[in-house]
């Protein structure tokens, strides 16, 4: 393929670099998960391993970020992903990125209505919207003095692959196959234009995005007797602001799409939220309260919405906290609930991560679901360990 082809042309100019630079971790995740569904697993049991890899040149840079997953049980968890894979050439006032990447988009702190750049993971955690595939891409970004301008072309659209039909976290029919059905071809350009800046007398952050090609949203179609996901065409325009005033962080996100499929109504979102922090409420701890909303408009309401999507925020308030211990090892507590403002389901989550030593990590979780009556989505308390070592 050619995005390959070209990468391996880059990857000659390691020759003669600075040293390679590395980093990693190896980590246990264990999870119980109480629920009332027949024939689904109440635990699940994974050891993961993520590595990434940069070799500096002398005009740029080239990465390699990969990650190992082998599931006790579950042989659909068992794969490694290549998350990034790029070279990235340095020019004056730009650089040109080729390969595949991972970006993060977005101002709010439980979910980004921006962030649609990658396809979900969904053979991972379906709360941890971090959990991306990596996307092939060309990239060119011009930098000015406090702002940047991309031009992205990214090439290729990625099936979502799912869990076992035994794990909880796969809702999908029995007969769902991640063959990929798409309105154009698979691999037709999906092309966006994002300008980002920051202010210069005040702490203002702020990007806006332009998006032509395939939308974020999928939704399911039978093709031989079996369900496939459909990617369909779209006009978007995103923006997202965060503005920092004293002990005060606002944000907002917005967003609105042209759909080019008749299915698919036209739609808008839009986020706004604040956090604000407390500091030294008890000695050397810092308390910082969160609270957002979440809103998404259809247009046309005899076309597929919000729910035809299986959208969670559509109509929802998050309420939180964040607790920075600031100790040794740089602890914090992060907990919350989502409530739909619609429906009255509740999304309970509670967070802790600490380090241990200086190569150790641990992460406790803890999230309590409460569904509507007739919802697509069961009843569930998740427990949740995460043990890694990190080098």
């Amino acid at each position: 393929m050619i995005r390959t082809s070209l990468l391996l042309l880059c990857w000659g100019s390691w020759l003669g670099a600075e040293p390679l630079e590395y980093k990693g971790n190896l980590t246990l995740d264990t999870a119980y998960i109480d629920h009332d569904l027949p024939d689904k697993w109440h635990s699940q049991n994974a050891l993961r391993l993520e590595m990434e890899l940069k070799q500096p040149l002398t005009q740029g840079e080239l990465l390699l970020n990969a990650q190992g997953l082998y599931d006790t049980k579950d042989s659909k968890r068992r794969y490694l992903n290549l998350h990034d894979l790029y070279y990235k050439h340095a020019f004056d006032n730009s650089d040109l990125l080729i390969g595949r990447t991972t970006r993060f988009w977005g101002a709010m702190e439980f979910y980004n209505q921006s962030d649609l750049f990658n396809t979900k993971d969904w053979r991972d955690n379906p709360f941890d919207y971090d959990r991306k595939i990596g996307a092939w891409n060309l990239a060119y970004t011009y930098y000015f003095d406090n702002a940047d301008l991309s031009l992205i072309t990214k090439l290729h659209e990625e099936e979502q692959r799912v869990q076992d039909q035994h794990a909880i976290d796969n809702l999908l029919p029995n007969n769902y196959h991640a063959d990929l059905e798409t309105q154009a071809d698979q691999d037709r350009p999906t092309l966006y234009l994002k300008y980002a800046g920051s202010g210069e007398e005040i702490q203002l952050d702020y990007a806006l995005i332009y998006q032509n090609g395939y939308d974020g949203q999928r939704y399911l179609v039978a093709t031989k007797e079996q369900l496939h996901q459909y990617a369909y065409l779209v006009n978007k325009v995103m923006g997202y602001a965060t503005l920092i005033s004293g002990e005060t962080l606002y944000k907002t996100e917005l967003a609105y799409t042209l759909s080019d499929d008749h299915h698919v109504a036209d739609y808008a979102q839009g986020s706004i939220g604040l956090e604000h922090t407390l500091y030294g409420v008890i000695h050397s701890i810092d308390l910082g309260l969160i609270a957002e909303y979440y809103r998404y408009q259809t247009q046309e309401n005899k076309k597929l919405d919000a729910d035809d999507f299986g959208q969670l925020f559509d109509n929802d308030l998050a309420l939180g906290f964040r607790m920075t211990l600031n100790d040794d090892g740089d602890s914090d507590l992060l907990g919350g609930v989502i409530m739909d403002q619609d429906n009255h389901e509740k999304i309970y989550a509670l967070e802790y991560n600490t380090r241990l030593k200086d190569h150790y990590k641990l992460k406790l979780t803890f999230e309590h679901f409460t569904p509507k009556r007739d919802s697509l989505f069961p009843k569930e308390d998740r427990s949740s360990l995460s043990f890694g070592y990190y080098f």
